[in-house]
């Protein structure tokens, strides 16, 4: 690893490299009075909203992956991989678990320990099975890009499998009708079509998509109008919507609902509800929520510890006038903003003003030309959200990967990223069939 420039600098460790931790360590790396540290197991950034594309096979292999070695030389901080295992608060100090090759085992780098000044926990959440049996036996889950990877060599191999079989269906099973089932469900339509056009594969006439949750509608967090329009979307697509019915259990080839029915699946996709990571629990002395994330105050800060703070999925902070900030993407966004301008003002010993969330409303995607959503309404707080539809809504939804790839990159590169995406698409099946 590189050797600081500035050792007598204050040092920020910032642990995790998902949306909130990798933008947060991008605008703290282009100042000279810090030393930017960004810890992560992986050796990439992927943006979590895209998991879904890259599951259907919309997307190819490190297509959208950031490497940090490389974009941490670009922009002033250092990459330090591995696991957290356990941090000392009173020392000011985190371990970190060895360093091994994937295939081989080989010991790359030994356990150890870094030093803060300032320690930010951006680590994410995990997909919450709520206890199901059968769940973490049985079914695929959407928390990283190399489950997304396995679950889509899956799908293609149920693909290829059937279209040697006349009579065989594709059968896959949603448990989670939020954004990601959703979404999934209707990138798996668009998949499919595009494997009969482009790869002689038989489409969607030999797909059945059932997409289960014990909320009363699909999407259950928006305007009920939304909810009706991507229900009638999925619908129009013949993905089987069950809602207001739990599982009581998953078995390897079905879901046991507690309705007493049973579908069939030969692939089953479990994207229920988010929960922190068990080894949350054994960190440290922080206050956990019911679903193990870390308890913050009105400035993200860990409560009772002033150096240590927790931002994204992983954190669990409460609103002013009652429930919580949303673990969603642009929650992260706004998070790392805050602390980027924060930070500095707290370790010069200066006053700053608590966090406050703004939300920008929601948006689905639906399929190539297709989103649906809502903005927050223009008059005050409790009016009726503006829906947003179709092709404007598609091309909203997708212009916020561009301002990820703008908060990374800058302008000039992410404007030449999209150009490159425009020439692949227009040149390259749009289903990866690898």
């Amino acid at each position: 690893m590189a050797t600081p420039q500035n050792p007598g600098a204050h040092t920020v460790v910032i642990v995790g490299g998902g949306a909130a931790g990798i933008e947060l360590a991008t605008k703290l790396g282009k100042r000279h009075d810090l030393i930017v540290v960004l810890v992560d197991r992986d050796a990439s950034h992927f943006w979590k909203p895209r998991l879904h594309e890259l599951a259907a096979g919309l997307l190819g292999d490190g297509e959208e992956a950031v490497s940090y070695l490389a974009h941490g030389q670009a922009h002033g901080y250092r990459y330090e991989p591995g696991a957290l295992k356990r941090i000392d608060v009173d020392a000011r100090s985190i371990a970190l678990d060895e360093v091994r090759m994937p295939v081989t085992n080989e010991l790359i780098l030994p356990p150890r320990s870094l030093r803060y000044d300032t320690l930010v926990l951006a680590f994410g959440s995990r997909v919450n099975d709520f206890g199901t049996p059968g769940v973490l036996e049985h079914c695929d889950m959407l928390d990283s890009p190399a489950q997304a990877v396995a679950l889509r060599r899956k799908i293609l191999a149920l693909a290829l499998r059937s279209a040697g079989d006349p009579g065989q269906r594709i059968r896959i099973g949603i448990v989670g009708a939020g954004a990601t089932g959703v979404e999934l469900a209707a990138e798996l339509h668009h998949a499919f079509n595009d494997m009969h056009r482009y790869g002689g594969l038989k489409g969607t006439s030999k797909l059945d998509i059932t997409l289960m949750d014990m909320a009363p509608r699909v999407l259950p967090a928006v305007d009920p109008r939304t909810s009706a329009s991507a229900e009638r979307i999925l619908e129009g697509m013949g993905v089987d919507v069950r809602v207001g019915v739990g599982v009581d259990a998953v078995a390897p080839q079905a879901f046991h609902l507690s309705d007493g029915n049973v579908v069939p699946c030969d692939i089953r996709v479990w994207a229920a509800g988010i929960t922190g990571h068990a080894m949350v629990e054994g960190l440290g002395p922080f206050q956990l929520s019911k679903d193990k994330r870390i308890v913050v105050d009105e400035r993200l800060r860990a409560q009772g510890m002033p150096h240590v703070y927790a931002v994204g999925d992983c954190a669990f902070a409460r609103l002013p006038h009652g429930g919580t900030v949303p673990p969603t993407a642009q929650a992260a966004h706004q998070q790392a903003n805050y602390l980027a301008r924060a930070l500095p003002k707290a370790i010069r010993g200066e006053t700053v003003a608590p966090f406050v969330y703004h939300s920008k409303g929601t948006l689905v995607s639906l399929g190539e030309f297709k989103a649906t959503g809502e903005l927050p309404p223009v008059v005050a707080k409790g009016g009726t959200p503006i829906p947003m539809r179709g092709l404007l809504a598609k091309v909203v939804y997708v212009s916020l990967q561009h301002m990820h790839r703008v908060a990374l990159h800058g302008w000039t590169k992410a404007n030449a990223l999209w150009l490159a995406d425009w020439l692949r698409d227009t040149t390259l099946p749009p289903v990866k069939l690898h």
